[in-house]
């Protein structure tokens, strides 16, 4: 025997897991860029002109800068080939729970969440990289491209 569930508590517990996962992303993705833009002018007003007699050398500020770097791309590593897959999985099974709720219908698929995102991780991402993300690459892109600038500019700075 099916067993029938009240598809609007279903859909809202849902929603709210996969708004739980884009809140943990844009918390993830804002704290990384205030930090990234905290420290990069740190460094760069320490190289340049130095604070009270506090002044780092330019190959220093290579260094931070390629640690910074680094630092980036683990944070779109972190994002990408976890939180993201975490977030893709809820709202896919979202999106399936939306599709089985017709006008007049009882539902009784189940609750399959986490089956769901599990089966998120069980494909290779790059087998589902889709163009969604573009925007977000976009965001990872700019950032990079500004700290390597700075690293280029340590590099070419150092005596």
């Amino acid at each position: 025997m099916a067993q029938t569930y009240d598809t609007q508590s279903l859909w809202e517990k849902y929603e709210d897991i996969a708004m739980h996962f884009n809140d943990l992303l844009m918390k993830l993705r804002m704290q990384s860029l205030a930090g990234i833009a905290a420290l990069s002018t740190v460094i760069g007003v320490f190289a340049k002109e130095g604070i009270g007699g506090v002044k780092i050398e330019w190959g220093v500020a290579e260094a931070l800068f390629t640690a910074l770097a680094l630092f980036w791309v683990a944070i779109w590593s972190l994002d990408f080939l976890y939180y993201n897959r975490l977030l893709m999985g809820a709202v896919t099974a979202l999106k399936e729970l939306e599709a089985e709720c017709k006008p007049g219908k009882e539902f009784t698929v189940g609750i399959k969440m986490s089956t769901v995102i599990e089966d998120e991780f069980r494909h290779s991402f790059w087998e589902r990289w889709p163009s969604r993300f573009h925007g977000v690459l976009l965001f990872y892109g700019i950032v990079f491209a500004v700290i390597i600038a700075g690293l280029v500019y340590s590099a070419h700075m150092k005596p």
